[in-house]
């Protein structure tokens, strides 16, 4: 038998690792060939349909944690406008492309599980041939709920005062609808390289950075916390010894200058995604409003502190690290891009608090010199 020959003899397409259109993992990091010792018959196929946000695709990511893809054997095909966030080596993520689509309609799958209630993500759902269907789907052309377990979560995104009420994070409410139980699963994210990593590290303090994520994008003016406020933050951790270090993307570059130029802090300027994210992995707290950076921060189990004012504390799963700072009263204008009563909470969240929040979560708590730094940081 040729050699050709004899590997498709002991293909197995039926292998977890198995692609297909290019060599397994097990073959590029180890040359191991079929059948290998890292053979894994697949149990289950299923397609998971979460387009965006790019936060909202990092905190799905537990229900990877939960479904175990290797252990148990269920191979995932995972839709989504942003598939390099995701860990290669527990899903394939892919583009919603009309390549992607006829992919899905060749085939049978074991469970759908849409989980945006987006028309897009509702139409590949409604055409995906699946034995379990979880989440959302069209009914008349427009999202609906595929069953009960998924009302909960599709109430809160049409209707303000049930959203306000809720009590539930939305790793719970996701959970909810794929009829898992949430154990606490930690978020999944592609791990970053040495190469990245080298660089953050080249780039933050040498002692233990407090990142400081200035912005909160153009389009949410609402959660946009004042630049004297951030100058005050800033001269309160420098004068306690501590390393603040801000963080941010282009739309954020005149705003750090304007940092820089007021404090003398450091500051990481523009960097692709991957050493962003390496620098929040490293830095000992990250300060955020509610943006990308603070879905990172919870991905590297680095301790956050959210500034929060426009949405319901309730839905973010911080697992312990950190705080929410938020106005004293509720938000006038729940969920909107811009204040419409004039009152800006944003502004009521002062830098006292937050830095109080930072000591908080960078020390053990109890420790006598918290309450050290919060008593001088209130008589300064």
């Amino acid at each position: 038998m040729s050699e050709a020959g004899s590997l498709i003899e002991n293909l197995r397409i039926d292998c977890i690792h198995y692609l297909g259109d290019r060599p397994c993992r097990p073959h590029v990091e180890a040359g191991y060939r079929c059948t290998c010792i890292h053979f894994q018959p697949t149990n289950r196929r299923g397609v998971i349909i979460k387009l965006g946000a790019a936060g909202d695709v990092l905190r799905s990511t537990p229900l990877l944690r939960a479904l175990d893809p290797i252990g148990t054997g269920t191979k995932i095909l995972w839709v989504t406008h942003s598939p390099d966030l995701l860990p290669a080596d527990a899903c394939e993520a892919v583009h919603p492309t009309a390549a992607t689509l006829a992919r899905i309609a060749q085939g049978t799958w074991d469970f759908c599980w849409n989980l945006d209630k987006d028309p897009e993500a509702c139409a590949i759902a409604a055409s995906t041939k699946a034995t379990e269907y979880r989440g959302y789907t069209l009914r008349d052309g427009v999202p609906y709920p595929v069953d009960e377990a998924a009302w909960h979560k599709f109430a809160t995104g049409i209707d303000n005062p049930y959203s306000r009420s809720n009590r539930q994070s939305y790793v719970e409410e996701i959970f909810d609808i794929t009829g898992l139980p949430f154990r606490r699963e930690e978020y999944w994210l592609r791990e970053t390289t040495a190469t990245a990593r080298q660089t953050a590290a080249a780039l933050l303090p040498k002692d233990s950075a407090i990142g400081l994520n200035i912005g909160a994008g153009k389009r949410w003016p609402s959660r946009i916390w004042p630049v004297e406020y951030w100058i005050e933050l800033i001269k309160l951790l420098k004068r306690h010894g501590l390393e603040p270090f801000l963080l941010g993307g282009p739309e954020e570059v005149e705003m750090s200058a304007q940092l820089v130029d007021a404090t003398g802090c450091s500051a990481s300027g523009v960097q692709p995604l991957e050493i962003f994210y390496a620098m929040i992995e490293r830095c000992q707290c990250i300060v955020s409003a509610v943006t990308m950076a603070m879905h990172l921060a919870i991905g590297a189990r680095t301790p956050l502190v959210l500034l929060n004012n426009i949405f319901n504390r309730y839905e973010f799963e911080l697992y312990g690290r950190g705080e929410i700072v938020e106005p004293a009263g509720l938000c006038d204008c729940y969920y909107s891009p811009v204040c419409r009563t004039g009152r800006k909470c944003i502004n009521e969240i002062l830098p006292q608090a937050v830095f109080g929040a930072v000591v908080r979560s960078i020390e053990p708590a109890g420790k006598a010199e918290d309450s050290e730094h919060v008593d001088a940081c209130q008589t300064s």
